[in-house]
């Protein structure tokens, strides 16, 4: 199987104001593994079976607005929302915010394929997505006003910012376990 390599940086240079016309783009399409034999987090079993993204336009502080792609590539772990169990009574793994908490699941890791250190702006524009798609994805206020405060917080930044490997390292271990039976036994 050949390497998997980084597409472009998905973040936008310099600060942005916000982020409208938001759709996705594609077919969320995963495959849940029944063993998956991974040394380190995430320890999901979802797995994207397909690419799946999402187009905006993104408002920048400076200049004018553009259209910008944002692409989860085929073979990517997620556990769907990251949402701890004990919250799972306000809002569960599943609902309405799914396409978006796996799109906002790539940014916090695409970072480390182009960058040294994290970014407060990256991160900021991961939350500011995370939120537009939750609307368009019509979540409820209260759910919406949650989940973003969750991410968009001192939590949020340090899960971010704490990368030990770079999504390069792990795409080309997650993409093996899409081959026929990936290591079950039959």
């Amino acid at each position: 199987m050949p390497n998997w390599e980084p597409d472009a940086n998905p973040f936008p240079e310099g600060k942005i104001k916000r982020i409208s016309d938001l759709s996705y783009v594609g077919e969320l399409k995963f495959t849940r593994h029944a063993k998956v034999h991974l040394d380190r987090p995430p320890r999901s079993l979802w797995q994207l079976t397909g690419d799946f993204g999402a187009s905006m336009t993104v408002h920048p502080i400076e200049g004018a607005p553009y259209s910008l792609t944002i692409t989860a590539p085929r073979g990517l772990y997620t556990d769907l929302a990251s949402v701890p169990k004990a919250l799972w009574f306000v809002v569960g793994p599943i609902g309405k915010h799914l396409e978006i908490s796996i799109l906002h699941d790539y940014l916090y890791m695409a970072w480390t394929d182009h960058r040294e250190d994290a970014l407060r702006q990256d991160w900021r524009f991961a939350d500011k997505m995370f939120a537009a798609g939750m609307k368009v994805s019509g979540v409820n206020w209260l759910q919406r006003t949650l989940m973003y405060l969750a991410v968009h917080s001192c939590i949020g930044w340090g899960v971010f910012k704490s990368k030990s490997y770079t999504l390069e390292e792990r795409m080309n271990g997650w993409l093996p376990h899409l081959e026929e039976n990936h290591g079950r036994e039959d």
